[in-house]
């Protein structure tokens, strides 16, 4: 039997968001009471596994099935797009990323389909279903819960941090550097399926007196087959897209 033994952790400014303790930089002194990870220990700290790119413990890179040992001293790093893969703690997906996101983030979910990133909006199920759909799936998951990231089946996640859907756009981008992956107006906002130009002509008898008359671009979507076209509504997405293009450009 494993006497109880203490450890040290240090946490980056970037993850103090989710301590329960140690939020002002102090060092956390934590008592173990059995062998286990360092994932463990983290996430015991209230830091999800998909939020953490670099771990020293006593100065030397480990990944998450590092067992512990008294006087550990660890230090625990966020991820950095550029550096994350190289240490093997996150993959990142360069450009097919595929994203699928619980109930609550429908508005980001909506923005990053403008923004032509395939995602996944999981509503109305149990979380054990949203899980099982990100591995059937092979998407990352996105949340507000930090529960669910912790899960050990999730292998790629981000826990969303603002409750404004622009900002939480910038976060998904930023967090996985996702600027090469824009392709604006390619998706449907609604369902997510792929747009296609399709002829005026092909759409005179669904299509308002107002709009016949003024509008001569469109696309359409090959799942739901939703129609779009360049109103005012398409002006503030452009407005929006433009503002993300020259964020990350």
């Amino acid at each position: 039997m494993v006497s109880s033994f203490i450890v040290y952790l240090d946490f980056s400014p970037n993850l103090r968001f989710f301590l329960k303790e140690g939020k002002n930089g102090k060092t956390i002194r934590k008592r173990l009471r059995h062998a286990t990870t360092v994932k463990d220990v983290v996430e015991s700290c209230g830091v999800p596994h998909t939020e953490i790119g670099l771990i020293l413990v006593n100065g030397r890179a480990v990944d998450f099935n590092y067992h512990m040992f008294p006087e550990d001293r660890v230090t625990v790093g966020d991820v950095d797009p550029e550096a994350a893969e190289g240490f093997g703690l996150q993959p990142m997906p360069g450009k097919r990323a595929a994203f699928i996101a619980d109930e609550h983030l429908s508005k980001l979910v909506r923005r990053l389909r403008v923004l032509g990133i395939d995602t996944l909006l999981f509503s109305g199920g149990q979380d054990q279903e949203l899980l099982f759909a990100m591995q059937r799936f092979d998407r990352i998951l996105l949340t507000r819960d930090r529960r669910l990231l912790m899960h050990r089946i999730v292998r790629s996640g981000y826990c969303i941090r603002s409750d404004n859907a622009v900002q939480q756009v910038y976060e998904v981008i930023g967090r996985f550097a996702l600027a090469g992956s824009i392709n604006p107006f390619s998706r449907c906002p609604s369902c997510n399926g792929l747009l296609e130009k399709v002829d005026k002509q092909l759409l005179m008898n669904q299509l308002e007196p107002k709009t016949q008359r003024y509008y001569c671009d469109f696309l359409r979507c090959v799942s739901c087959r939703k129609i779009y076209w360049h109103g005012s509504h398409a002006e503030k997405l452009g407005a929006f897209v433009a503002d993300v293009v020259k964020r990350f450009g």
